[in-house]
């Protein structure tokens, strides 16, 4: 058997769930950003659409209503505009710290992977020389 005990094992699952966290933790940072970009997009539109309707029930004239209507119009589609570039700048970081997560986790699994290997390895050529050396003996002594 190799030499590895229960520690190691243990060790390589401590690795395993802090890399789950932290790919966690950013993952939920990066969806709480565009949750609030989404929310205060939402209640700005809400308060310049109030204020719009507010606005249309006071003007007299046709003139008066297309122009506050294309003024409206206007101010909507730059703000949408301006808040889509931002939730896409947001998902561009989130997908940015996913990678380099996903890279700094795959670079220290490697790591641990080939450090427990190694330990492994080394274990079982020790054993190796043991048990060949027992049978040495054993051939030796029946001779």
């Amino acid at each position: 058997m190799a030499n590895l005990n229960f520690d190691d094992f243990r060790e390589l699952g401590k690795f395993q769930l802090e890399a789950m966290n932290s790919a966690a933790s950013t993952t939920t940072r990066g969806l709480k950003a565009i949750a609030a970009e989404a929310t205060d997009y939402s209640k700005q539109s809400l308060d310049n659409s109030r204020a719009y309707f507010e606005k249309l029930l006071r003007v007299q004239k046709i003139d008066d209503v297309v122009e506050l209507q294309s003024e409206f119009c206007r101010a909507a589609y730059g703000d949408f505009f301006a808040r889509a570039s931002r939730v896409g700048e947001l998902c561009s970081n989130l997908a940015k710290e996913a990678f380099v997560n996903a890279q700094t986790t795959g670079e220290s699994a490697t790591k641990a992977a080939t450090e427990a290997t190694t330990k492994a390895l080394s274990g079982l050529g020790e054993q190796t020389e043991q048990f060949v050396s027992k049978a040495q003996q054993a051939a030796g002594g029946q001779r």
